[in-house]
Order: C-alpha cells, then structure tokens, then sequence
C-alpha cells in the first residue's frame, strides 16, 4: 500500500475583485462570489509516494508549495481529483506554532507539544530527550521573549522531532539554527527514514532536497514539471535564472559550501550546448593517473565541443572526498579569468593543483562548463572521475597543513615548516566530549592570535594564525603527549597534530592558512604513551572563523593555475 496517492488533484480559490466587500486580493469560498476570479493554486497532480521515502517539492514562492502541504494535511479539500493518505499525518506547518512569549522555555515544550497533539503523560516521557536535542537545557527557565529566533527555531524543531507520526509534512524548517544543529537534523531525518517514516519536505533550498530526498517534485504555476530527473535541479535554477528570483538565489547559494550530494555522482547534467566529451589527469610526471603520492602536483585536463555558440562561460573543477565532504571548488570566473565567449568547435581547459595537499584516501572529480552566473551548466559531471592519494590516514584528516611548534625544536631549521605527521594519539570516539582523568597537567588558557600577535576568533585565509597554549603543572611530566585538532564546525576532522608536553607555553604556529570561509573549532587532547584513552580532552576549547577574499567553495585553498584553448571563430 502506498503512503501517499494523489490522482488528478486540483484546487482553485475565487479570488475576490476590489470593490466588492472584500479587500483586494481576499480569498473567499467557491460558492460566495459568482463574478471573481477563479485561481487554480494546483493542477492536475499525479503522485504515487512509498512508505519510508522522503520526498521534496521545489518551486518559487506561489508555486502551489503550501497549498500541496495543506491539503495533504487534510486542512483544506481539493476541488477536483482523489487523495489516499494512509498513516497518521503530522504536520509542521510553521514551526513553533502557538509559542507563547511571556511563558519559560519548559512551559512552552508542553504548551505546544499538546497543540500538534501529544498527551500529558506523553510529553512528561519525551521532556528529557527534547532538551537535549534543543542544546537550551541552560534557558528553560527563561521567558521566550528573551530567545533568539534560532533558539526558537531550535525549540519547535526538538518538539516536532519526538512526534509519533507515520507520515510527516514539512514547510521551509530546515534552515534551522547553525551549522553543527542542522547536521543534527538532517541525522534525525535519517533516523526517521531507517524507521520506514514517510516524509514530504518542501522548500526554496535545492541543496537541502537534494542532498536528503529520495526523489524532488518541481511545482511551477501549480502544475508538476518534468523535465526528467536528472534535469529538475537545472530546470529549477533555469526557472530561477529567468526572474528576478535569481539575484536573492545568488545571494543565498554565493556562501561556501561544504557537503556533496552523493545521490548525483557520475550524472551528467546540463543544457548540452557545450559537452565534456573527455577527462583525464596526470601526474607530476605528465604521465596520465588516477592514483598520486601525497602533495604531488596534479593536473586535470577536459575536452568539450561547443555545439551552439554561448556568451561569458566559465569552468570549473570541484574536489570532494568519497564521504562527499568538499574539499575544493574554483572556476575560472572566481579567479579573475573572464571567458568572452565560445564558439563552435572543439577546445580543451585544464587546472593544474601544485600540490594537491589532501590526506590520504577515496577522492572525485567533477567538471563543469557554466553560465555566467553558475546558476545554470552547459555541461555538469558530477563526482564522475575518481582517484585515490596512497598512504595510511587512520585518523580521517582531510588536509596536509604546514605547521611550526614554537619553541622551536632544535633539529627544526628556523622558517622550514614540515608537513603533518600523523596524530597518533587521537582517536575520532572521543572528539564529541569532553573527558577528564587524573592528569598531571592542565590546560590553563588558549589564545587565537594573528600574524601580528593579536587575539581573536575572526582569520583571513592564507594570513598567519597561531595558537598559543599555556599549561598548568608541577615539574615536567614524563612520556605525556599534547594533540591539537581543528575541525570544521560540522565535525569533519580537518588537521592534528602532536608533539611530546615538555613546555609551559607551547605554540602552533600556521603559516598562511589555508581553510576558507566557514566556522571551525580547536580541541586538545593530552595523552600518556602507551594508553589509549586521553588523560584530558577538552572538546571545542576554542571557536574561530575563517574569511576568504574570494568565492571558492569547500575547506581548503589549494594552489592551481588555469590553461586552455578555445575553438576559433569562422569570421
């Protein structure tokens, strides 16, 4: 049986004309008003939805998003055509529903847990596990007025989150809070799919559908379009291209990002004027490879045909880590590199990494020829060309980093910046809490500073940043080893390193780093030789946040410069 039929539905409203009782632009029922106009907020919609799948619908504002929602809710009835939903329905509408702001966070769990339908007994049994999802156990007695709109956002999503529901509507909530909170979404949705949970999400945001539905609706003028599946993502951003939407889509999607959609690699997408007919990379040896030593210049080369002459193209190379983490995404237009124009005819581009400083492990490729705007591909390969880095990297780091102790050691030649050995005392169990046993040392304050030597928690990539420890103890302790982790604010273990704890003050210094735009976080670790479990961990001891200059996407900046030949014109 399925979770979801909709045969042929379609739903018109009379929309009132001015100057007949009514305000201009007022909803009223079919019956009321023989001369409006008719507006059919949907029609003709055919969809069949699985038990256990996740489903999103796409679209601009007035697509026909919420008027789907409403009537799959049972909220409103559709005007023509049938609708079976079999299982219990909730509802997340508008998150936060009925939120009252004179009343504590913890009065507010149970005032609206009750409004979307759970009983008292129920809620006493949930009330714990909210809380914790929330990360507001500090604020419960606190009125709400004196939330932020992310500390509401994270509230009515906890709350929704421990429904009991056999198929769950959601309307725009997954833009909630930070980074770090909206994985811990995402994990719950996933959850929610391994329990056979049936999902129907719509939003503005094609990287959150993509990136967890099982299959994408695009409404437009509340009819269904079907360009195919592999073209919704493009006729979407096509449609967006075409309004003045785009701007606001540039705008929202010009932030960096940081995850791939798996469920897309080795698709070819685009509008095919021009077409990638060939990829390969080479070594630094020149010799054609897919598999390279650690920090070794790599170069990637793609042939296309322009099929129809296209205006201000541009090309770009994306690097992501098999787990599709995103590692690093230039193109020629963030680099300065304007493209007039491509003719018809065959040509070539090629991006060359002078050392591709990726750790060890499973890696892809993808290529790409855009608009002018990247709002819309000529031709997209999508994490199509794999390669691998040799070596052992036990601990999931992504990045190689050059890195200095201070004091420095006495074998380490002053302004020689080696590259990181493996952190060997750092094990990923304990990187998500803090852990404390009898320990020798402790950890007295940690400072951010510039190249200048100036605290902070705001760094520009490829300036200096130095991390400057202090510790606390008596006489120096034997065979006790220091880690220093940083990490993406959405876990992913970007750099470590370790050295043996013989100083007081201890400084690590980074020469030009290199992270992009984003948030991140420092954790340290102390370990004694030989055990396992660390002696003293303290996780997120210090946030930070990076900005670069320019547009690229992913973690890393890797050094690259751009080549290619273009096919001349016939005049």
């Amino acid at each position: 049986m399925k979770a979801i039929v909709l045969k042929d539905v379609s739903k018109m409203f009379i929309l009132a004309h001015h100057g007949e009782g009514a305000a201009k632009g007022m909803f009223s029922s079919v019956h009321k008003r023989k001369t409006a106009t008719e507006f059919w907020a949907l029609r003709n919609i055919n969809m069949e939805i699985d038990r256990g799948k996740v489903i999103g619908v796409i679209g601009r504002n007035g697509a026909g998003k919420t008027t789907l929602l409403n009537l799959l809710a049972g909220i409103s009835a559709p005007t023509i055509g049938r609708i079976e939903v079999n299982g219990r329905v909730s509802s997340l509408l508008t998150l936060g529903a009925g939120f009252q702001d004179e009343l504590t966070g913890e009065e507010n769990i149970y005032l609206n847990s009750s409004i979307i339908g759970m009983g008292r007994r129920e809620i006493n049994d949930k009330f714990n596990s909210i809380v914790e999802f929330s990360e507001l156990d500090g604020f419960l007695d606190s009125p709400l007025q004196t939330y932020s709109q992310g500390m509401r956002l994270r509230l009515g999503f906890s709350i929704a989150a421990h429904m009991d529901f056999d198929i769950l509507l959601t309307d725009e909530v997954l833009s909630v809070g930070d980074v770090s909170f909206q994985k811990k979404c995402f994990d719950k949705i996933e959850e929610f799919k391994k329990q056979n949970k049936t999902m129907v999400i719509t939003s503005h945001d094609i990287d959150t559908v993509n990136r967890i539905c099982d299959e994408v609706f695009l409404l437009e003028n509340g009819e269904i379009v079907k360009p195919g599946a592999e073209k919704i993502s493009a006729r979407y951003l096509e449609l967006l291209k075409e309004n003045s939407l785009s701007a606001t889509f540039r705008q929202r999607y010009g932030r960096t990002k940081w995850w791939a959609d798996k469920r897309s690699w080795e698709k070819k997408e685009g509008s095919k004027e021009v077409r990638i007919v060939q990829v390969k990379t080479f070594n630094s040896r020149g010799k054609q490879a897919n598999i390279f030593k650690p920090q070794e210049t790599v170069r990637l080369e793609a042939r296309f045909i322009v099929e129809e002459e296209v205006q201000a193209p541009h090309f770009g190379v994306a690097i992501f880590r098999e787990d599709g983490a995103y590692c690093y995404g230039p193109n020629t237009l963030f680099d300065g590199q304007p493209i007039e124009k491509l003719h018809k005819g065959e040509g070539f581009f090629s991006i060359e990494y002078k050392a591709l400083s990726l750790k060890p492990g499973s890696y892809r490729f993808s290529a790409a020829v855009w608009d002018s705007t990247e709002l819309w591909a000529y031709d997209y390969h999508v994490g199509l060309y794999k390669f691998e880095i040799t070596g052992e990297n036990k601990n999931g780091q992504l990045v190689y980093l050059p890195y200095r102790w201070e004091p420095v050691r006495k074998e380490q030649k002053f302004g020689i910046f080696p590259v990181a050995e493996p952190a060997e005392h750092f094990d990923p169990e304990y990187k998500l809490s803090d852990h404390t046993s009898p320990c020798p040392a402790q950890i007295s304050s940690v400072q951010l500073l510039d190249a200048a030597g100036k605290p902070g928690t705001d760094f520009n990539t490829g300036e200096d940043l130095r991390i400057k420890m202090e510790f606390g103890f008596s006489g120096l302790p034997r065979n006790y080893y220091l880690w220093a982790g940083i990490f993406r604010n959405d876990d992913v273990y970007c750099h470590g390193v370790s050295r043996k704890l013989k100083e007081k003050t201890m400084v690590l210094n980074y020469p030009q780093f290199p992270l992009l735009t984003g948030e991140y976080y420092l954790s340290l670790g102390i370990w004694k030789k030989g055990q396992p479990e660390p002696v003293l961990y303290r996780h997120k001891i210090s946030t930070f946040k990076m900005a670069f200059s320019g547009q690229d996407h992913g973690t890393v900046y890797l050094e690259h410069n751009w080549k290619w030949q273009l096919p001349f014109s016939d005049d």
